[in-house]
């Protein structure tokens, strides 16, 4: 059985990046004989961190360790850190003691220089990267990418995507209901969640006619920086008959919630961010893994332009119009006759495209090849 080892940066200390390794270890799992390395960085006194901020000084970090815990690697599967000296050195030194090791670096964003060195204080990380990165071909295999990029800085990609365990999330139940539509937002509410678009459009459509065709609610669960702007909106419309604000749910109470609800909201904000390509949110995911059709302000990565259960509005600041959701929701409905299967042709699709099984499937082959 070949053997490789799982690299990151001390990714467990977030808490999604956590669960995402574990997903990604069980998979390779199946097929490898796979231990975890986390490469940690001491504590530094004032003046080593002071000295760290010059281009070709090193961001300290225990790769020492990290290369004797190695023992015969056929591969290496790493979460991408910030390029220095310190780091390219390790690969080099990868690739001297293992020359048939495969190197393999996942870029979980693409570009990142914005997302990662766009504050005034990341300048002097940004130029270590700047430095170093174009060096990384000399040893680097290969880079994962979640974009149609064929490569980068020099490195041939394996195109994949961002994926989830959809066995671990259940499938919505309950039934259509002939005249009411609700509607659900499950997020730590942020600006690129965008969801006032939705709220002014439930003005608009509450406002301009005496009683329509359904009821629409929305249900928003979570918390989060934005929420207090959405209540205010609520407030200022007089719409608080329709849009109902829930604290954060897990477990079974946010089941329950899901069943009851019709469509899942994705985000409707990203041109906020300057984000105009296709995402890859893990609500995405979630929402194709519970079965449930959705709609979202940015084209998302693994669907089609056809595809027939997801509806694309326009990534900018326009009002969402609620009748376009109403003619979306009577689409679904008709196509598949019943929730159960419409939830189950959805649940297939993420099974085929967005499982951890699927996405890690092009890295399997790779190593195999």
């Amino acid at each position: 059985m070949r053997k490789g080892y799982y690299i990151h940066f001390q990714g467990r200390q977030s808490i999604g990046v956590s669960k995402k390794i574990d997903m990604q270890m069980e998979e390779f799992r199946k097929f490898y004989d796979m231990q975890e390395i986390e490469v940690e960085t001491p504590v530094r006194s004032v003046v080593g961190r002071v000295f760290g901020l010059f281009p070709t000084a090193s961001i300290r970090r225990n790769y020492a360790e990290a290369l004797e815990r190695m023992k015969d690697p056929d591969f290496v599967y790493v979460r991408r850190a910030v390029a220095d000296r310190a780091y390219l050195t390790f690969w080099r030194n990868v690739k001297e003691r293992y020359p048939r090791c495969r190197i393999v670096i996942e870029l979980f964003t693409y570009p990142y220089d914005k997302d990662d060195f766009g504050k005034w204080n990341a300048w002097p990380f940004y130029l270590k990267e700047l430095l170093y990165r174009p060096k990384l071909k000399k040893y680097v295999d290969r880079f994962v990418t979640y974009t149609e990029d064929r490569e980068i800085f020099g490195i041939p990609t394996i195109r994949s995507a961002n994926g989830i365990n959809v066995d671990s999330i259940p499938q919505i139940g309950g039934q259509f209901q002939n005249d009411r539509i609700n509607l659900i937002g499950v997020a730590f509410m942020q600006r690129h969640h965008g969801y006032e678009r939705i709220i002014e459009g439930l003005h608009t459509y509450y406002g301009s006619r005496e009683k329509p065709q359904y009821r629409v609610d929305l249900r928003l669960v979570g918390d989060g920086p934005e929420k207090p702007y959405y209540q205010e909106l609520v407030h200022r419309y007089q719409l608080e008959e329709y849009v109902h604000f829930y604290p954060t749910l897990s477990g079974e109470e946010l089941d329950k919630l899901y069943d009851s609800s019709d469509i899942a909201l994705v985000s409707f904000g990203m041109y906020k961010a300057k984000f105009f390509g296709k995402m890859g949110a893990l609500k995405s995911r979630e929402c194709l893994a519970k079965g449930m059709p959705l709609i979202t302000g940015c084209a998302i990565d693994v669907l089609t332009e056809d595809y027939p259960y997801a509806r694309v509005f326009p990534n900018d600041e326009s009002t969402v119009k609620i009748e376009d959701i109403v003619a979306f929701y009577e689409q679904v409905r008709n196509r598949t006759g019943s929730k159960k299967a419409l939830a189950d042709v959805i649940r297939k699709f993420a099974l085929e495209h967005v499982s951890m099984e699927a996405v890690m499937k092009p890295v399997i082959e790779y190593i195999e090849s």
